[in-house]
């Protein structure tokens, strides 16, 4: 098959491929933020230290909390300390009567639980206040939602169009061997063996489009991550996705997708013409 049908698959491919670099580091991003998320429990001040070690123990206990650090009241002057450097005279003089309460900090494994468990750890014995920023998770959970399904409805999209691009290019090659094939079947070969060379054909047209395509996308993503490399800290706090997180998926998927599409294009373009 021809150069051109060749160029076309690595176009369709190379337009697909470019979105779901985005779509992917958009995910990455946002599992990174979510990653970040803390629930700050704050210890009521009149608590006992036995209270405090059996509410450790009861959030130890709880498997959707994957991270515990306990911070102390000088712990958290000090932090404030660090975060208003500038008005450091408000704070003098609160070393010896700290006001601040001590908290245990949480980090849950999914990010969708963190009200279910904020709910209930908020009604341990010794727990003050939970705040974890519930607008900004709220805010951050319909953000991943939104570009989920915003993300499988282009890449579908994208995928059709790619689909009808490779067929229609596989279509116009076979129908430019209209007549090679009109000989075979006079002369008296079976459709199955008119077919499977044309199969094998498209398949290795496929392939040969995804491989040059991944070769592009890469080279494009590499560049980029270079160009934004002094930039790409950052972002609300975090950082695009690493080569080796987003081009095997894309790798993969391309490989089979190419083989597919174009063996698949080939039975079908090639069936119309075997009715002689």
């Amino acid at each position: 098959m021809s150069i051109a049908s060749v160029v076309s698959v690595i176009a369709a491919l190379v337009i697909l491929g470019i979105f779901l670099v985005i779509a992917l580091n958009i995910q990455h991003m946002t599992n990174d933020m979510e990653s970040q998320l803390e629930l700050k429990v704050f210890v009521e001040k009149d608590a006992t230290e036995e209270q405090k070690d059996q509410l450790e123990e009861l959030l130890k206990a709880d498997s959707r909390i994957t991270e515990i650090r306990f911070e102390s009241k000088d712990e958290a002057l000090q932090k404030m300390s660090e975060n208003l450097e500038q008005y450091q005279g408000i704070l003098q003089g609160l070393e010896g009567d700290n006001p601040l309460p001590e908290s245990f900090i949480l980090r849950v494994s999914d990010a969708a639980e963190i009200k279910e468990v904020s709910d209930s750890v908020s009604e341990l014995d010794g727990v003050d206040y939970i705040n974890y920023g519930e607008g900004y998770v709220d805010a951050l959970m319909k953000f991943n939602d939104f570009t989920n399904m915003l993300s499988l409805a282009v890449l579908l999209i994208l995928t059709g169009i790619s689909v009808f691009i490779i067929y229609n290019t596989i279509k116009l090659t076979v129908f430019s061997r209209r007549k090679e094939i009109s000989i075979m079947k006079y002369v008296g070969a079976t459709n199955w063996y008119i077919r499977v060379p044309f199969i094998i054909e498209g398949g290795v047209l496929g392939l040969t489009g995804a491989v040059l395509a991944i070769l592009v996308v890469r080279n494009i993503y590499y560049y980029l991550l270079g160009a934004v490399s002094g930039q790409s800290a950052l972002i609300m706090g975090v950082s695009f996705a690493p080569p080796e997180a987003v081009l095997p998926s894309i790798t993969l998927y391309f490989m089979i997708y190419g083989l597919i599409v174009g063996a698949a294009g080939s039975l079908f373009s090639i069936t119309k013409f075997l009715d002689v």
